[in-house]
């Protein structure tokens, strides 16, 4: 059974946790519990299958880019995101500063530059939270925190996407950015949201989106992940990560050690033996 194997799992990924460490220059991200560990496997058909600290919750991060695509897609269509963003892949760091047109919706300047076209926070909030029925809220403490950081990296990007006339009004696209990745939820909200994802036939948006994980989602480690393990995934600075059984199940973990990468080592540990599980 799936739930005795998962406790198994989550036993063995604890000893990974001691392979990474929690990212250092968000203040309140460098203060998370690194022995928290959390997974959630939401399957099309059959029941949320849950073990660890499932009712912790943290900030989304990065994980939510997949989703601010998939509502713009959803919303203004295809030519209206990809007239603003690439969907190349890219071996630059996830902060670079884009030189032209952001390369992917993945990394910060392609998130930056689509955030530009969200009205609020609030609309892509309610929208996953009514589509799905997760409780996703805005962690405001969090938000302080990434604004409290000096030399922010993403000031730099949306003033050269200003710059580069991708952009008109800098300070809303990073206001809206920064609240949208501060999003909070537990591995059950991750995995409810992640549910949007997984049938393909729901939206030929989704496959779009899938493609783009699957090519850009895992930062620089993205092409090695794409060769090792192939689902299309989302990791987070957070220590959260979402992948994808496309038409199966919405895998989502928790466990904020990172890897060298920013990717959370539990959480890989676990996508790789649930994918091998559910996907051999």
């Amino acid at each position: 059974m799936l739930e005795n194997n998962l406790q198994q799992w989550l036993e063995l990924a604890r000893q990974e946790v001691t392979k990474g460490k929690l990212p250092s220059y968000i203040p309140l991200l460098a203060k998370a519990d690194p022995e928290m560990i959390a997974i959630a496997i939401q399957q099309v058909k059959g029941d949320r299958i849950m073990a660890g600290d499932s009712t912790a919750t943290f900030p989304l991060m990065s994980v939510i880019k997949p989703f601010l695509l998939l509502y713009l897609l959803e919303n203004l269509g295809r030519d209206a995101v990809f007239q603003m963003v690439d969907y190349q892949p890219s071996n630059d760091p996830f902060n670079a500063i884009p030189e032209g047109k952001p390369k992917n919706p993945m990394i910060n300047s392609g998130a930056i530059a689509l955030s530009s076209l969200l009205r609020s926070c609030d609309t892509l909030q309610n929208w996953l939270n009514q589509r799905s029925g997760a409780n996703l809220t805005l962690d405001l403490a969090m938000l302080d925190s990434v604004r409290s950081v000096a030399h922010r990296r993403n000031l730099a990007i949306t003033d050269q996407l200003q710059y580069l006339g991708i952009i008109a009004n800098p300070s809303q696209a990073l206001a809206v950015y920064e609240e949208i990745c501060c999003l909070r939820g537990n591995v059950q909200d991750l995995a409810q949201i992640g549910t949007l994802l997984v049938g393909i036939e729901r939206s030929p948006h989704i496959p779009i989106v899938l493609e783009i994980m699957a090519q850009c989602g895992m930062y620089e480690s993205s092409s090695e992940f794409a060769k090792d393990i192939g689902l299309p995934s989302k990791s987070s600075i957070s220590g959260a990560l979402l992948a994808i059984i496309t038409n199966k199940a919405a895998i989502a973990c928790y466990s904020p050690a990172l890897d060298d990468f920013g990717n959370s080592v539990a959480g890989l540990f676990l996508i790789r033996q649930v994918k091998n599980y559910i996907q051999p």
